[in-house]
């Protein structure tokens, strides 16, 4: 029962990695400003405990945080404008005294939480993929549309803790030292399962098997391979951004 590879102390060690990963996401987060790359240093950790690859779980979330800090932090402050802006649209809806239609409301609510769909792949695909800005807001947006349920149970996955603490308020301090740190590990499976889709597809594709064979002139064989075209909704080929030694790997393009 007690042996180190048992499923109980397989169990144990990874709860305990749970609770360093809920303790290092609350530090790095509490400036506020650093909450981005604290949130893709989760995770990129999130990742590698799904994949149980993950071996010193403090090194790998500060490696992961520096190395994506600039470009993490850019996409807080983005998002951070787009709430403030959201926030003064709902106020002026609700407190500004203007009657608005009821066409107006719905508009504001399902652009609301399209902006939240997308919202929640923003950072894990700063954690996994190396690209710009810009293609990073786009293919964040484009793969939560095509990927509708996850991305509903990505946001609904918050309500857990919440739901637990308001039934049953004596759990507060399992929950402190717990909550975030189950819901980035849940958040990371399903995370995993959608964007191993596209890596199967685009960055190991399977070798083409559609071969004409023509006879030259003197009886010989001649092979003529089809030639791959790139798919029409590749936005930009770009690497992943886990801060490993492993070999390189190519991005799965947009939805």
């Amino acid at each position: 029962m007690f042996k180190l590879d048992s499923p109980l102390m397989n169990f144990l060690n990874k709860v305990a990695d749970i609770m360093i990963l809920n303790f290092l996401l609350i530090v790095f987060s509490i400036p506020i400003f650093t909450m981005g790359a604290a949130l893709t240093a989760a995770y990129y950790v999130g990742y590698k405990m799904v994949k149980n690859e993950e071996s010193y779980i403090i090194k790998g979330f500060w490696r992961s945080f520096k190395e994506n800090f600039k470009q993490s932090t850019i996409l807080w402050l983005i998002m951070l404008a787009i709430i403030g802006v959201v926030a003064a649209d709902y106020r002026i809806l609700l407190y500004s005294g203007i009657e608005f239609g009821r066409n107006m409301r719905i508009i504001m609510i399902v652009a609301t939480v399209v902006l939240a769909m997308g919202a929640v792949f923003v950072f894990p695909m700063q954690a996994r993929y190396t690209n710009t800005v810009k293609n990073t807001l786009k293919n964040a947006l484009l793969m939560a549309l095509a990927h509708l349920p996850t991305s509903f149970l990505l946001i609904a996955v918050y309500a857990v803790p919440v739901a637990i603490l308001y039934f049953i308020p004596q759990l507060l301090p399992a929950l402190v030292l717990l909550a975030l740190g189950c819901v980035f590990y849940f958040k990371s499976f399903l995370l995993i399962r959608v964007f191993n889709k596209y890596e199967d597809k685009y960055i190991n594709p399977q070798p083409q098997e559609d071969e004409e064979t023509t006879e030259n002139d003197e009886g010989a064989e001649e092979i003529v391979s089809d030639e791959t075209e790139t798919p029409a909704e590749i936005t930009e080929t770009v690497k992943p951004t886990e801060p490993t030694e492993q070999a390189e790997e190519q991005t799965p393009p947009a939805p």
